[in-house]
């Protein structure tokens, strides 16, 4: 088979991808390869296999192996495919978080870089808020890392936000101007890899935790917390969600239109809907 030196496995964590990209290459280089070949090889009904590239079913422990032996994978590329597959397995966050966290330390490092980076954003609840306080803070290297750290509310080390502004400049989210001043893109993330639910879970929890200190640490004239318990139609809950979504976005219109210059905070604005009784039916 011509693509299996051609497609690097390390370079994928999502495994039913790295089967598509490899037919795809292969199908490219030869002609006659096909489902029905590409099944045979890995002893597999053909039907079976497409459903798996189409992400409609997944490898079973048995044909793991096969694939493991098609591909002539030695010890660490064979343990990083079945770490793949239990990865794209995983039930909940946890699992996810867990086996992601496994793949990266198998990957080598010129492969990992920029999804540890695109990691670390989403598991460090202050990596999204020091990007928004270089929009005010006048930030040019690690000698301000101390002082923005303590402008910072809970307050940070100098390490964590200079860790914060890396990543950032990493991931294209930050940029350094011509007079040194270090200022955030208008550059956003995105991705489909099934890590990001998980973290955005997590990022939501330490979030939802920072808004609960504000309650005790913060003074009112600096916040507005406010709560609302209501009886509705479960099945209208989309009108809710449309209601929300036009609030968040009048606000971003809002504090898109205050010139950075002018602005000397950064704030959280948290929204939160959710059930706290159902009648059973």
């Amino acid at each position: 088979m011509f693509a299996r030196n051609k497609i690097n496995i390390f370079d994928y964590s999502d495994y039913r991808k790295f089967l598509r990209e490899f037919y795809e290459v292969e199908k490219s280089l030869d002609p006659t390869f096909s489902y029905r070949v590409f099944a045979t090889a890995v002893d597999m009904d053909a039907s079976l296999l497409l459903k798996i590239l189409q992400g409609k079913r997944h490898v079973s422990p048995k044909c793991i192996e096969s694939f493991v032996q098609f591909f002539r994978f030695k010890e660490g590329k064979a343990e990083y495919f079945r770490e793949m597959v239990a990865y794209g397995k995983a039930k909940n966050d946890e699992q996810v978080r867990r086996h992601f966290e496994t793949l990266q330390k198998m990957r080598p490092l010129a492969c990992r870089e920029l999804d540890e980076a695109r990691y670390r954003y989403f598991q460090q609840w202050f990596y999204p808020m020091i990007r928004s306080a270089l929009d005010v803070f006048n930030y040019r290297g690690p000698q301000d890392a101390a002082s923005l750290g303590d402008s910072c509310v809970p307050k940070l080390t100098a390490t964590q936000v200079q860790g914060a502004v890396d990543a950032l400049l990493q991931l294209g989210l930050a940029q350094k101007r011509k007079d040194g001043r270090i200022v955030p893109t208008e550059a956003h993330i995105k991705t489909k890899e099934r890590w990001f639910s998980a973290s955005i879970s997590e990022y939501q929890q330490n979030i939802a935790d920072l808004a609960r200190r504000s309650i005790a640490e913060t003074p009112r004239e600096e916040r507005d917390i406010s709560t609302l318990t209501m009886a509705l139609d479960s099945s209208q809950i989309e009108k809710i969600r449309e209601i929300l979504a036009e609030t968040r976005k009048s606000i971003v219109n809002v504090v898109n239109a205050m010139p950075s210059k002018i602005c000397d905070s950064v704030y959280q604005l948290n929204f939160q809907l959710f059930p706290m009784m159902k009648k059973v039916k």
